[in-house]
């Protein structure tokens, strides 16, 4: 009776907390951040975390309708300090290893080597997602195989043992192509992106 009384309260928080939760998501910057000011230390988490430029003029909008003025020019001095942190070969191929997009904002020398790196991370993002998704498909033509298997031993019907053995081998068949597929992956040093 104990834990219906907790699981209830908690549901009821949820309703009454959720609306709030779910205003709260879409906005760039909170109204106290507005009030506080501090744009220089904004835009230089900002450009740290790679957002572009135009980013300062959502904030603008939404500090406004708090009346709140935003010293542009000391964002930008700050999102260009942020930028040169955030544009670094390692932190190109980190971005690109997780799949994040990159919104541009790397220029000058730097820029060459981030997006060498940035591409060279995204390339390897890919393949791990694409050996991913051969693994889940074998997993599933493996269950798909074994339920297929045991219908074919409980069916005493001709022709829906016919039809059932066709699916086993077309499932057979790709279970294979899959395996094959996953082959070439260890092969190719994949092992080396975990």
């Amino acid at each position: 009776m104990a834990g219906q009384n907790i699981s209830l309260r908690a549901l009821a928080w949820l309703l009454v907390a959720l609306p709030v939760l779910l205003s709260g998501g879409c906005a760039v910057i909170s109204e106290d951040q507005c009030q506080a000011g501090l744009w220089y230390e904004r835009g230089l988490q900002d450009g740290a975390r790679g957002r572009s430029q135009a980013l300062i003029y959502e904030i603008a909008q939404e500090c406004q309708q708090f009346g709140v003025r935003v010293d542009s020019e000391a964002w930008l001095r700050g999102h260009e300090m942020g930028v040169e942190q955030f544009c670094t070969p390692e932190n190109g191929y980190y971005l690109g290893r997780r799949g994040h997009s990159y919104e541009g904002v790397c220029t000058g020398p730097t820029a060459d080597l981030f997006m060498g790196e940035y591409q060279r991370g995204l390339a390897h993002f890919q393949v791990e997602q694409q050996y991913r998704k051969l693994q889940e498909r074998q997993d599933y033509l493996e269950y798909e195989l074994g339920a297929l298997q045991a219908a074919i031993r409980k069916e005493k019907d001709e022709s829906r043992l016919k039809e059932l053995r066709l699916q086993r081998r077309a499932v057979a068949r790709e279970l294979r192509h899959i395996n094959f597929e996953l082959l070439r992956f260890g092969g190719a040093g994949f092992d080396l992106f975990f």
